[in-house]
């Protein structure tokens, strides 16, 4: 595992055991009734898997 420092602020961490050229696309703080449709339209697209973190108020609103 390596901590990523993007310069930015944020940091991110990965572990790839086989060297492979992956991206791991993760999306906090949701989901929205405006903007998640859009990005699970796009990862359609793309046929790109995502994981998606949903906070509890919002998963208490939409069990």
């Amino acid at each position: 595992m390596r901590r990523l420092d993007l310069g930015l602020g944020v940091c991110s961490e990965y572990a790839d055991a086989n060297e492979s050229r992956s991206v791991y696309l993760t999306f906090d703080d949701g989901p929205h009734s405006i903007c998640t449709p859009d990005v699970l339209d796009v990862l359609a697209v793309h046929n790109a898997p995502a994981t998606f973190f949903v906070i509890g108020v919002y998963a208490g609103e939409q069990p």
